[in-house]
């Protein structure tokens, strides 16, 4: 019994590993990541996404050797560019700002492996994310021509996420990971307003843009190497 016993602990053990994470969010046409464009009697204004990061730590749980389930903490912020012009004077008015939207996120993403070789496996995931929204940003242009405002549509929502790369393990030093993520909120972000002031205190406002948030990331993880946690326990 107990051998039995100490056989059915050691099925029930599985390998977890704290895993650190940092990536850009590239600016890219794709996916819902492209620019949006509003126009008035006077004027209009393009908001076009920027590089913008994140990084976290995670953890991430082996159930299997094929299949693993991932968890942490991530800081997120994505950057936008706001350029507007005017052809209501003679001469045409230009004008540029930008501001940065951040949020923190709780993955949680189901892990499947393909094994290429020895060390290599390739890596497909798909989860769910909870996203907490810090605050409402503001921004003025450079030639105070444009007047921004984004508030926080909610202050929490989530987001689908997919993920494609490729992880070499090492066994004595850990775990790197390369790949692309695609991630796609389930509602608005931000409720964009903005104003063109064309002639001293004539502005166009426009109407309120929805902020989408959708981006395409390039990320790095590295988890420690499972020997590492297990002393860890032992201590």
């Amino acid at each position: 019994m107990v051998i039995a016993s100490s056989i059915s602990q050691n099925k029930d053990e599985k390998n977890r590993q704290v895993g650190f994470l940092v990536g850009s969010l590239v600016p890219i046409n794709y996916f819902g990541v492209g620019p949006l464009e509003v126009s008035g009697n006077n004027s209009s204004i393009s908001i076009n996404n920027k590089l913008g990061y994140y990084f976290g730590m995670l953890l991430k749980t082996d159930y299997t050797k094929k299949i693993s389930l991932e968890t942490g903490i991530v800081f997120c912020e994505r950057n936008f560019k706001l350029t507007g012009s005017s052809s209501n004077q003679s001469s045409i008015l230009r004008d540029t700002s930008s501001f940065g939207y951040v949020n923190y996120s709780s993955p949680i993403k189901g892990i499947i492996y393909v094994q290429l070789n020895k060390y290599l496996f390739m890596r497909n995931s798909i989860g769910f994310n909870i996203d907490y929204y810090a605050s409402a940003v503001a921004s003025k242009g450079v030639n105070f021509n444009i007047d921004h405002y984004s508030e926080r549509a909610r202050w929490i929502n989530g987001s689908l996420s997919g993920e494609l790369g490729i992880e070499k393990r090492i066994s004595k030093i850990g775990v790197f990971y390369i790949g692309a993520e695609v991630n796609i909120p389930v509602s608005s972000i931000a409720v964009t307003r903005m104003k063109f002031y064309y002639d001293g205190p004539n502005y166009d406002r426009y109407e309120p843009i929805f902020l989408r948030g959708n981006f395409f990331g390039i990320k790095l993880k590295y988890y420690l190497p499972v020997e590492m946690e297990s002393e860890k326990k032992e201590d």
